[in-house]
């Protein structure tokens, strides 16, 4: 039986062929795009992407300490893509990722797609995670993790304060509107210095 692609997938691959056209050949010295993935997050792909990332970071020069941040940026960005991302009528969620080496370390770029509601939630939350510096991260990270994620739709999860405590600089984001105009395309880029 062969799979028709869905609606989502179709957005979810054109980015992701957009993306790898975008990286220039400056970066091919330093591996450039060294993972890319489009299809259905589950169990299976996000274990077999896991993997990939570990071997790829060390292969093209990066240190343990390099490849355990790319790994736990990569596990947060697979958890909230499971909870908060637009599950189709197949109810199927998918992602589109690329890991890329460039002259400053790692970038993660995760796309996925995203309800307006959830729009709205993230990019006050993302805003607010960006406004915060280190010390004010980790004190957050802390205070959610005593008191327990609570249900509270507005309470930034661990997830972003994570994100962001092993990022260098901000969790860039941009949201896309698309032809469905009830569904928005997420694009968060975490980058990981050396």
């Amino acid at each position: 039986m062969t799979r028709i692609e869905t609606n989502t997938e179709n957005t979810l691959n054109r980015e992701l062929q957009t993306r790898l056209g975008n990286v220039s050949e400056s970066n091919q010295q330093y591996g450039g795009v060294i993972i890319s993935y489009s299809g259905t997050l589950d169990t299976t792909s996000g274990d077999s992407i896991l993997q990939l990332a570990e071997k790829s970071i060390l292969y093209t020069g990066g240190s343990m300490s390099e490849m355990k941040k790319v790994c736990k940026i990569l596990i947060e960005c697979f958890q909230n893509v499971s909870k908060h991302g637009w599950i189709d009528e197949l109810g199927e969620t998918f992602l589109s990722l690329t890991i890329e080496h460039n002259p400053f370390g790692y970038q993660i770029h995760c796309r996925n797609i995203v309800d307006l509601e959830m729009a709205s939630s993230l990019k006050i939350k993302l805003n607010e995670v960006n406004g915060l510096n280190l010390s004010q991260l980790r004190k957050r990270y802390v205070d959610t993790l005593c008191e327990g994620e609570s249900h509270n739709s507005e309470q930034i999860g661990l997830g972003l304060l994570s994100m962001a405590q092993k990022s260098a600089g901000p969790l860039e984001y941009e949201l896309i509107k698309q032809d469905n105009k009830d569904l928005l395309l997420f694009y968060l880029t975490v980058t990981v210095k050396r």
